[in-house]
């Protein structure tokens, strides 16, 4: 019997081609896109779950209050695992990562000269342990075990010693400190939150000898016993902090926690804490999932719409099954397999693509997509699972109306579809509002990735250039900087802690001298000349000079000592910035810092936050990084000169320039590849949305080609043909119209809700939207009208 289904199956799809080839390509895109963004999603959800007992590992985060005020840190000091292991029985195991690239790069020799590198870390003997990656070559046990010992990646082993079994043994220097290659191990997976080229024993570092309660610079991670009560452990945590940081913390005015954080949620959890690698915003999962329910959705409306459609064209067909003896059960059976031909033909073409266009999705998306998943057992089990149902869903409701037809009215041809017309009305909406939707959600995008390029950050990031440098060149960074100026490529020049893009070390600010409160500030360590080079705007007081100290300099904590602050710490301490100049306020590790001046408050970090309070300090020997602004002209040309006076000064180091603006653009880099991500499939929905609505439109051009000889003959022109097709599906645009605006509205509020800085919603996104989906929808018409209106009456009435 099934095998009769599929061969007339076989025949009507052969028939009727050109419905066939609109549903085929619908469902094969739609499918596609489905498999793609599961993928997706799968890689992103599967984050550090590759380890053993990976849900007994937790990080440990910190937080910091005062006065109500409270900073979440994701590092913790270097004395706190080490703690824990001995005097907490429920840990495990624990260790520390400490990444040094947030501070500056490495020189590293293998004895061919130096090459910087930024994907450097410290980690103890027990990571291995806690993170079991597979080592290549060394053991477990022994590889972190010995100061000066290193273990390199696969691809980093085989970059410095061409193998990875060469690398075993070998010397390496790092910072002109001999190391030895004491392990290789495979590269970091791409779903892993750590990622580094190079692990050095952490009993190198000077806290890996003698750990201490501060500073918080250390990535904590701990293995849990089996059932052990995670608010329990927090208890005795809080235990921790009583003993080992009381007494301090209350001198100081501070209070601390220490909480759990499963690493498996690290990825996905909350991105304010900061990580090793950037994480995803959980709801963009959940947004690209529903994005992907809708695309299916669109795709098997266009089977059912064209269905229905035509089904009484097969009236007879139906009719004529059942006088013969066919049972409702058998006509449905005998639709429904039609409709499963259709989709296994669209999934295995969807396979195939995914194959084809995986590379530039993964490069789209930032994100490796594995296909191996997709031809598992496990993986082929749910596809062909997931093309029963696709096949069902699209096929159940033209099934139930074509076997439903009375046998003399469908042999008479005048049965009617109860209700099709009302569903098929529907359907088009509901295709026509996801499209709309998309697409004013991706300009909701675009537009605030637009904002955050063209506002106004307080500061010039263009031709601004960062060049790192490592601590023990301080001692000759003037020499360098006198030289860049001398060249002529640059204007000004600053030693500064951090790019402007994201200044990351935070203060106190103590009830002391002139100012009464007490709060928590960002501090930026940087030299005499950083307004100058930033274009910062000075609104009160004056600029820092060459006489001012610096805070090296200091020999008292209560010695002068002049800062700049911002507008916000200004306003956090009740003065306006003309009052606040000469007042003196307890700055932490001085209570006799004089207000020399008030800059405008510019964005230092994120625009997801608000701008805070800011203080700025001479303070050059904490600084890591040259800002150069160069001269007006051609930036090439200038930073060729620049380096031609690096390499004078300090070749065994290379001249490595960043572009604070290109700086600036990856923090958004999530934005801007969820912005992508959005256009391409709200770009897909409406392509395969027009290609059901030129399905319909061909239909009801065909059904209704006698009348439009008619119309033809009695002198209607082509643009009366189109308006009277068209009347009908424009009132169903406007519809959708309609619903995607209020849509739009919702998206809008929710994507910009966790941007303190947003661009000011416009009308222009739904005006755009809805005009790209309206111009598209009448080509499709026009185009289906014109091949009808350019028949031959003559001949079209005749056969009629």
């Amino acid at each position: 019997m099934w095998k009769n289904y599929l061969k007339v199956s076989f025949r009507n799809l052969q028939k009727r081609k050109l419905y066939t080839g609109i549903n085929l390509l619908g469902l094969t895109i739609a499918i596609f896109s489905f498999l793609a963004i599961c993928l997706y999603i799968n890689h992103e959800w599967s984050y550090d779950k590759m380890y053993t007992d990976y849900n007994r590992i937790y990080r440990l985060n910190q937080e910091f209050r005062s006065q109500g005020d409270g900073q979440l840190v994701s590092s913790t000091p270097s004395s706190l695992v080490p703690t824990l292991i001995e005097e907490v029985p429920e840990v495990e195991n624990g260790t520390l990562v400490f990444d040094v690239g947030i501070f500056s790069t490495v020189m590293i020799d293998a004895g061919d000269g130096n090459q910087e590198e930024n994907s450097f870390a410290y980690a103890d003997e027990n990571f291995y342990k806690i993170f079991d990656f597979e080592l290549l070559s060394g053991d477990v046990d022994r590889v972190l075990a010995e100061p000066n010992q290193i273990v390199l990646t696969k691809s980093t082993a085989e970059k410095y010693f061409g193998t990875a079994s060469a690398a075993q043994g070998s010397p390496l220097k790092v910072n002109n400190t001999d190391f030895v290659v004491s392990g290789v191990m495979e590269d970091f997976p791409s779903n892993s939150h750590l990622e580094f080229d190079f692990i050095g024993s952490f009993k190198t570092h000077r806290h890996g000898i003698n750990p201490e309660w501060s500073p918080s610079n250390y990535y904590s991670y701990i293995k849990l016993k089996p059932e052990t009560d995670t608010q329990v452990f927090e208890g005795k945590l809080s235990q921790l902090v009583d003993k080992y940081l009381g007494e301090e913390l209350a001198e100081y005015g501070y209070e601390t926690a220490f909480f759990v954080q499963p690493v498996s949620q690290i990825h996905l959890g909350d991105q304010a804490l900061g990580s090793i690698k950037p994480g995803t915003d959980i709801r963009y999962l959940y947004i690209f999932g529903i994005v992907a329910l809708l695309l299916i959705a669109i795709g098997v409306i266009n089977y059912v719409n064209l269905a229905t459609a035509e089904a009484t064209e097969r009236n007879k067909e139906v009719g004529l099954r059942k006088v013969m003896g066919a049972g409702r059960a058998q006509l449905f059976g005998q639709f429904v397999s039609e409709s499963f031909i259709l989709t296994l033909g669209a999934a295995v073409l969807s396979v195939l693509a995914l194959y084809l266009f995986a590379p530039k999705f993964s490069s789209l998306s930032g994100v490796p997509l594995d296909l191996n998943l997709v031809i598992s057992p496990v993986g082929l089990l749910l596809l062909a699972g997931f093309v029963a149902v696709i096949g069902v869903l699209a096929g159940l409701y033209p099934s139930m109306i074509l076997s439903g037809m009375e046998p003399i009215k469908a042999l008479a041809n005048k049965a009617k579809i109860g209700g099709g017309a009302w569903v098929r009305k529907s359907l088009v909406v509901f295709q026509f509002f996801v499209s709309i939707g998309l697409l004013i959600s991706t300009f909701v995008v675009k537009s605030q990735l637009n904002y955050m390029q063209e506002v106004n950050l307080g500061y010039e990031k263009e031709h601004l250039v960062s060049l790192s440098y490592h601590y023990n060149m301080r001692d000759g960074i003037e020499t360098i900087k006198n030289e860049m100026l001398r060249s002529g490529a640059a204007v000004s020049i600053s030693r500064a802690a951090d790019m402007p893009v994201h200044i990351k070390a935070g203060y106190k600010v103590f009830p002391g001298g002139d100012n009464p409160k007490e709060f928590m500030i960002t501090g930026y360590s940087v030299d005499r000349d950083i307004i100058n080079t930033i274009d910062l705007e000075l609104i009160a007081g004056d600029n820092f000079t060459e006489s001012d100290p610096s805070r090296s300099d200091l020999e008292e904590g209560t010695e002068r000592f002049p800062v700049i602050l911002n507008e916000s710490a200004i306003k956090e301490m009740g003065w306006t910035p003309e009052e606040a100049i000469g007042k003196t306020i307890n700055f932490g590790f001085n209570g006799n810092s004089i207000i020399k001046g008030v800059v405008r408050d510019f964005y230092f970090n994120s625009l997801h936050h608000q701008v805070g309070p800011l203080v700025i300090f001479k303070d050059p020997d904490q600084s890591n990084v040259l800002l150069v602004k160069l001269a007006s002209g051609n930036p090439s040309a200038h930073l060729a000169t620049l380096e031609g006076v690096w390499k004078d000064l300090v070749a065994e180091r290379p001249f490595n320039p960043v572009f604070v603006d290109q700086a600036y653009d990856q923090m958004y880099s999530s934005e801007q590849k969820a912005g992508m991500i959005f256009g391409l499939f709200s770009g897909i929905a409406i392509f395969i949305a027009c290609m059901g609505l030129f399905g319909l439109v061909s239909y009801v051009a065909l059904r209704r080609t006698r009348e439009i000889s008619i119309r033809k003959v009695l002198g209607a022109t082509q643009q009366n043909v189109v308006i009277v097709l068209a009347s009908d599906f424009l009132k169903l645009l406007g519809i959708s119209a309609i619903l995607a605006i209020g849509f739009g509205f919702w998206f809008s509020k929710q994507w910009l809700q966790d941007f303190a800085n947003k661009t000011d919603p416009t009308f222009w996104p739904y005006v755009i939207a809805i005009g790209i989906v309206f111009t598209l929808a009448m080509l499709t018409i026009a185009y289906r009208s014109w091949k009808v209106y350019s028949l031959n009456p003559a001949k079209t009435l005749k056969s009629e």
